[in-house]
């Protein structure tokens, strides 16, 4: 113990010794010319995403075709037949889909979650806001899972993706509003493209760490009994890591959701909308109701996507 705190003492001594070193020579502030200025590149750069990639690239459109196309063939079907549904039909889904995946309980939960947002009148762009949530967590699995596969498979791919994670997961979520209005516009789009670029770090790492933590001894009878790497894939680690993709299923809900009720702020709508207008105008009333709204449709997503360990133990 005392050789491993030996390097601590030495570096925490190195530490003061500077410290007081600088104070003498009165070098408080961080030098001029160590600054290095990134708002000038940044701008340059987000200028030529928006004259090259906006729109007008050649047989592919550009992003702001993209964005149109995914509203008009994703977003607007997913909300429209959220919305055609009977109230008692979407309860009736939700309480089978929470118990299929926990008890009783949990689909109690759920149920009583849903119901509140009609109590609370703010059915329909709860139902607005749910369709965001359902086309934002499907392209955020369907990229997770393949980029966590190949994580899981490559070590110096994992290795190389880590800084450009650990980027997305510590920037705050504002941030991503910016890039993605200026290639997509304004609009329900935008909203749901910063809420994958959000979520979309940690469903790949709990996929990478799942796979990676399949038993050894499974995979080495595979591999003996002549499976190929795609057949030891499907057949072996994706069942035995089936707990850590629900939970990244799970987090990828959770934390699309938070994103996509800030895309208030930049045209995506419905609940974001009514927080946003609550917050400008001072309106308690409609920014109160839309925030109990959106914490009970949490609360019914996250019931409706987390395993519960109960049923697990009971062998149900």
């Amino acid at each position: 113990e005392a050789r491993t705190s030996t390097p601590w003492l030495y570096g925490a001594a190195a530490a003061v010794v500077v410290a007081v070193a600088g104070r003498l020579v009165g070098r408080l502030d961080w030098p001029d010319a160590w600054v290095v200025d990134i708002a000038e590149p940044v701008n340059n750069a987000v200028d030529w995403m928006t004259d090259h990639l906006y729109s007008g690239v050649p047989y592919i459109g550009g992003t702001a075709d993209w964005a149109g196309h995914f509203t008009t063939w994703v977003l607007d079907p997913v909300r429209d037949g959220l919305q055609w549904l009977p109230w008692w039909s979407v309860l009736l889904i939700v309480a089978a889909l929470a118990w299929l995946i926990g008890t009783w309980r949990t689909a109690l939960t759920a149920v009583l979650a849903m119901a509140a947002i009609g109590v609370l009148g703010v059915w329909k762009p709860s139902l607005d806001t749910l369709s965001q949530v359902l086309a934002a967590v499907a392209v955020t699995l369907v990229i997770g899972f393949a980029v966590g596969i190949a994580a899981a498979r490559s070590e110096r791919f994992e290795r190389l993706l880590r800084p450009v994670l650990d980027v997305f997961q510590t920037m705050p979520q504002f941030v991503y509003l910016i890039p993605v209005v200026a290639l997509f516009g304004v609009g329900r789009a935008p909203a749901v493209a910063a809420a994958v670029v959000y979520a979309l770090p940690a469903v790949v790492r709990i996929t990478t760490q799942g796979l990676r933590a399949v038993d050894p001894a499974a995979m080495e009878a595979a591999r003996s009994l002549g499976a190929t790497p795609t057949q030891q894939l499907r057949q072996v680690q994706l069942p035995l890591a089936r707990p850590a993709l629900q939970l990244a299923v799970n987090q990828g809900v959770v934390l699309v959701l938070a994103v996509v009720i800030i895309g208030g702020l930049v045209g995506g709508g419905a609940l974001g909308y009514d927080v946003v207008f609550g917050l400008a105008q001072g309106d308690l009333a409609t920014g109160l109701v839309a925030g109990a709204a959106i914490v009970c449709l949490g609360l019914m997503l996250d019931r409706v996507t987390q395993p519960t360990e109960r049923r697990v133990r009971k062998g149900a």
